[in-house]
């Protein structure tokens, strides 16, 4: 591991393999025994180098399911995941890989890069046994055994830099597969349709590939000497003179094809760096070149400087190097998606703000977004920018937004997410051209495109299936009416205002529970029935009342028995995030106690350390974020001006805000005082469970005095509900 590489910064307790396996968490207890798995219980994280909201990354690589690094095969139930590779391996490195989710069609892990050391190119496309790994923020290196081949990775914004040590007497080639991309199970590999490569008299490499409709221009140059390069096929080398194309009938016949470079003398490393771009060669080229007087040490250095800087934007003290561990972990994957792809539009060719990798959006807008946002309102900015960018051009706000050509893509799980995600950034203060905004909210969702589609569909009939797509789009309304009215627009808000009424269409009268009979999303409809939205004191008169919403939820947590044949579908236990935040919703019952007991449940039984410390799909950070919300002692209301108050696991948490920071001190913190006994903000007493969002701000204080027993505290307190 290079010198340059400290323990010094926050990221001396990141674990990047940390969710990459199995779950193995500690034996649950109490109420966390009830709770079920939707999804496969695995993090599908993986360790590769990559910076924070990084454009590249680079893996391992053994094509197995989901990220293609490790061993596992397609896996969609609640069950364990089934292990498609007998053995830990890997057939070189790839590149852009997805950050924790489940099946989404879209896989990436372009220029496969393998390091040989046979007879011509003897050994490419085999599986290497891979061991030795290591890695730190920024940093990932690993042996691959059959070859002995010892491998270091790191990157910089735009650059993936390889260091490839071969054994002594062995003369090193390194093979790039140009037609790498996806995984080699479950039907998931994906193929250029145009490619291009040439070599100048140096043996630097330029071309371009065309996967999924989007250009990769890249530029590769061996940074140690080589005495000779070429281009392969199907695992051959061929004479070419200086330039390949790839025709159509290479292309229709998916054979593999590459470049190859050899090192000039046995024994010697070789370092490769790899610049990308979806513009042009010439910006590939200009990537290498701004870290071109560098060395790869240095280089590795500073990429886990960076990631210090941006964990360094929450600062905890007490707890134990196990919860800084799942902490700073939490925070590390937190901030990997979305992928920042500035002034690298591929669509218009302009300079500007874009990303890729949205590709949870539902899973990122309670939790993730409203973190990234506070923390850094500069992203805030560009990302309202880019959402507006892609509903001028597509004619729609995106509810996912992969490296792929096509617009729209998988509207099953939710729907409105842009509505909620841009009335949260603007209540958070982030700039933006807001009257722009609301007039594409409105001609998105009733008028232009949007009279074909699932808001104008609810408009008239005032019900839209599935179920939750009618509580989205209801919260969606009410949402941009919250916009027009901050922005002097009466039409808009009086058209919006009365549509945020109709959530109660989703819900059945006589259990207080959302409707049965609906396609649920990996869930039920118990999972889906205590969500947040702007009229928190109607839906619990809906439910009978406080005692009764009160009891519905603790037959959900699992505090109660069902009634002999009373159908229950539990708490999923942040094993998925359909009900990530129904742990608050006692709060607008004025019971915090439960809320606390099932927070510090949830972070006692279902994360841990190690490979297998997270209870699912880590989801590009909505669950990571969970975590740190939670850790900290605070939840986000998305799209409300609310900070929730919970059950911090620290003695003190500093949030870096804009102007200052923002500190939660928990007196008498211990691992089993779980409840709230007093607190004060700004040294002033406070008897509510909530923060009005203006409070939660820079140089501001929160003194939360905790106990082994549940008190008084905040019980007529209730977030504010903002219809009834």
């Amino acid at each position: 591991m290079p010198e340059s590489l400290s323990d010094i910064g926050n990221s001396q307790w990141v674990d990047p393999f940390l969710g990459c396996d199995a779950a193995d968490l500690p034996e649950p207890k109490g109420i966390a025994e009830r709770w079920w798995c939707a999804k496969p219980p695995v993090g599908n994280t993986h360790p590769g180098a990559t910076l924070p909201f990084g454009m590249v990354s680079v893996c391992a690589y053994s094509g197995a399911y989901v990220t293609g690094y490790g061993r596992y095969d397609v896996s969609l139930s609640g069950d364990p995941p089934e292990i498609f590779y007998e053995r830990h391996e890997a057939l070189g490195l790839a590149h852009f890989q997805q950050s924790g989710t489940g099946r989404i069609r879209m896989y990436y892990n372009y220029l496969l890069t393998t390091p040989l050391c046979g007879d011509g190119l003897a050994g490419l496309g085999d599986r290497y046994l891979l061991e030795d790994e290591a890695a730190k923020p920024g940093y990932y290196a690993g042996k691959l055994v059959e070859s002995d081949v010892k491998f270091e990775v790191t990157c910089t914004k735009r650059t993936a830099l390889h260091r490839y040590h071969f054994p002594e007497g062995k003369t090193g080639k390194v093979a790039i597969d140009l037609t790498s991309g996806g995984l080699l199970i479950g039907g998931a590999r994906s193929y250029p349709t145009k490619a291009r490569a040439s070599f100048n008299e140096d043996g630097i490499c330029v071309g371009r590939v065309l996967q999924e409709g989007i250009p990769f221009y890249f530029h590769v140059r061996c940074m140690t000497p080589i005495r000779a390069w070429g281009i392969w096929k199907d695992g051959e080398q061929v004479e070419c003179e200086g330039e390949f194309v790839a025709d159509k009938d290479l292309l229709k016949s998916e054979t593999p094809f590459g470049i190859w470079f050899e090192a000039e003398n046995p024994g010697e490393t070789m370092e490769v760096r790899i610049g990308f771009s979806l513009h042009c060669t010439d910006r590939s080229a200009e990537a290498i070149g701004r870290g071109e007087d560098r060395s790869f040490d240095t280089i590795a250095g500073e990429a886990q400087a960076l990631w210090d800087s941006v964990l360094g934007k929450i600062e905890v003290k007490g707890g134990t190097d196990e919860l800084k561990e799942i902490f700073y972990t939490s925070l590390y994957h937190t901030t990997l998606k979305p992928g920042d792809f500035m002034d690298e539009n591929p669509f218009t060719g302009k300079e500007g703000p874009f990303f890729f990798d949205l590709s949870t959006l539902w899973d990122l807008y309670k939790t993730q977004l409203p973190l990234v946002m506070s923390l850094w309102p500069e992203f805030g900015r560009d990302f309202v920018a880019f959402l507006s960018e892609v509903a001028n051009r597509e004619g729609g706000f995106p509810i996912s937004y992969l490296m792929d050509i096509a617009p729209d893509r998988f509207t099953k799980q939710a729907t409105g997410l842009c509505h909620m995600i841009l009335t949260d950034a603007q209540m958070r203060g982030i700039e933006g051209n807001w009257d722009g905004v609301l007039r594409l909210l409105w001609k998105t969702s009733l008028s232009g495109k949007g009279r074909r589609g699932k808001f104008a569909e609810f408009a008239r009939n005032h019900v839209v299936e599935p179920l939750t797509h009618t509580l989205d789009i209801a919260f969606a309304n009410w949402c941009i009416a919250q916009m027009a009215k901050r922005q002097g627009d009466q039409i808009i808000y009086d058209k919006s205002i009365p549509l945020g009424h109709f959530w109660t269409n989703a819900f059945d009268p006589e259990t207080g529970l959302m409707k049965k009979e609906s396609d649920y999303y990996e869930g039920e409809n118990w999972n889906y029935s205590f969500r947040f939205f702007h009229d928190m004191v109607g839906r619990i008169n809906f439910a009978g009342g406080e005692e009764r919403f009160i009891e519905l939820l603790d037959l959900f947590f699992g505090f109660k028995e069902p009634a002999e044949g009373q159908e229950v579908h539990n708490f999923e236990g942040l094993n998925n995030e359909p009900d990530m935040e129904t742990p608050f919703a006692y709060l607008y019952a004025g019971r915090h106690d439960r809320t606390a007991e099932i927070v510090r449940s949830v972070m006692r039984y279902q994360f841990t350390t190690g490979k297998g410390g997270l209870p699912g799909n880590d989801d590009s950070g909505g669950l990571s974020s969970w975590y740190v919300w939670n850790a900290v002692g605070l939840f986000p209301v998305t799209a409300m001006p609310v900070m929730l108050i919970g059950s911090p696991i620290f003695e003190e948490a500093k949030l870096k805000l804009y102007g200052g920071d923002f500190t939660v001190k928990a007196l008498n913190q211990a691992e089993d005082h779980y409840y709230v006994q007093r607190a004060w903000l700004n040294s002033r007493p406070l008897d509510r469970c909530y923060l009005k969002l203006s409070e939660f701000a820079a140089e501001a204080e929160l003194t939360l005095e905790m106990g082994p027993e549940p008190s008084d505290w905040a019980k007529d307190s209730r977030p504010p509900s903002f219809i009834s």
